[in-house]
């Protein structure tokens, strides 16, 4: 359904992080359509898809054709899958697909969670119309998990000519919404891994001080741009619909902070690995928790007034600064490292964020999904368990969960 003018933005209030998503909303608007909030789409065949809220399934066989639009029906993303044997390799198979569209293809080739993959700028006519997206072709493993050879996927995200500038966040969220198995769904997606390869080895020795430690920590400071870039890209996907879907908002919202946790999570993996070595001596996970929100209590509170005011977790660790949501996530990953569960909390009416941890002992806890969740106030130097008392009513607050 395709609204013909601008719907008002919705009144309710979101967390500081965010309030801003007016100044910047796209003319791009979206009707809201019924459908599970938050719902992961997963198949047979070892992949995992989270697009934005309110794309909905509308054609295809469901083995190897899966066809999904936008609420407002612009966007078309496609999934095919293919016999290993059908294609010699991603570059032959975006070949092969550009000539049956017709279709003129800007590509380059690039390695996703160690398979060969090609990405395409395609533009081509449909319908008498022309129509412009972007193509991801993925060589399958030569042995999953099973041990049998994956199947190649192709995706395929477009809209008419005319729209792309608009719906462009939306195009390549949806590409970066894709997991090609398990394993995928906490490193970066497939844009992300395309515009910086994927290379832990690049990073380099770096000074951060942890309480009165120095430690000395492999980074690339390139991670922490791309970490931003899908950030703010990511912001401009929810930003349309806190402007003109209230109904869709706040599934689109917790998606946000999906797609950054999981955009975040491994390059984290070596700062999380020396933590946990530096909190070895504590006696319980609930100590561990505790220095670990005291350093994030002591980062610089800072925000962001040129763009979405969300300071990546990775750079908010390594350059000890951001907002309330930047450090909550920041520990609900570094928990999750160290084998314990964490959610994220969000209150609108508080225009706040807290991590929450599945933890013992004494503290104000928020009850979700059959755990008693402790909270962790991450901008106010007070002990894990610890909120203020006007902010203690849990109907006030949303959690969202991550993958694992």
């Amino acid at each position: 359904m395709l609204r013909d003018r601008p719907s008002d933005p919705p009144t309710f209030r979101l967390p500081g992080s965010i309030l801003r998503f007016l100044l910047l909303a796209s003319a791009l608007v979206l009707a809201p359509v019924p459908r599970a909030p938050g719902e992961e789409l997963y198949s047979d065949s070892g992949f995992f898809l989270e697009l934005p809220e309110g794309f909905t399934l509308n054609d295809g066989d469901g083995i190897s054709r899966f066809s999904f639009t936008d609420p407002s029906g612009v966007l078309l993303f496609q999934i095919f899958l293919y016999e290993p044997s059908r294609y010699t390799d991603a570059r032959a198979m975006q070949a092969d697909i550009a000539k049956k569209l017709s279709a003129r293809a800007d590509s380059e080739a690039f390695v996703y969670q160690r398979r060969n993959a090609v990405m395409a700028d395609l533009s081509f006519p449909l319908s008498g119309k022309p129509h412009r997206g972007w193509g991801l072709f993925l060589d399958g493993a030569p042995r999953n998990a099973a041990g049998k050879p994956e199947k190649d996927i192709a995706l395929l995200a477009y809209v008419p000519e005319d729209r792309y500038t608009a719906y462009l966040p939306f195009i390549l969220s949806c590409l970066d919404g894709f997991s090609v198995d398990e394993e995928a769904r906490l490193y970066p997606g497939p844009v992300s891994q395309f515009n910086l390869p994927w290379d832990p080895q690049a990073r380099t020795p770096r000074d951060l001080q942890f309480g009165n430690r120095t430690l000395r920590v492999p980074y690339d400071p390139r991670e922490g741009q791309a970490a931003q870039d899908t950030v703010e890209r990511e912001f401009q996907v929810f930003g349309v619909y806190a402007r003109s879907s209230p109904d869709l908002a706040q599934a689109a919202w917790a998606r946000f902070y999906r797609m950054v946790y999981r955009e975040t999570f491994h390059r984290l993996d070596f700062l999380s690995l020396i933590l946990q070595r530096e909190l070895s001596g504590e006696p319980d996970d609930r100590s561990r928790t505790a220095r670990l929100l005291a350093w994030t209590q002591g980062f610089r509170y800072e925000r962001d007034p040129t763009g979405s005011d969300v300071v990546n977790p990775l750079t908010a660790a390594f350059e000890a600064r951001g907002d309330c949501d930047s450090r909550a996530v920041l520990l609900a990953i570094l928990a999750r490292h160290d084998n314990r569960d964490a959610v994220l909390l969000l209150s609108v009416k508080h225009s706040h964020a807290l991590a929450a941890f599945d933890l013992p002992g004494p503290g104000a806890r928020f009850p979700y999904k059959g755990t008693s969740w402790l909270v962790a106030e991450t901008t106010a130097t007070v002990g894990l368990g610890l909120i203020d008392a006007g902010m203690a009513d849990p109907k006030d607050w949303m959690a969202v969960e991550f993958p694992r």
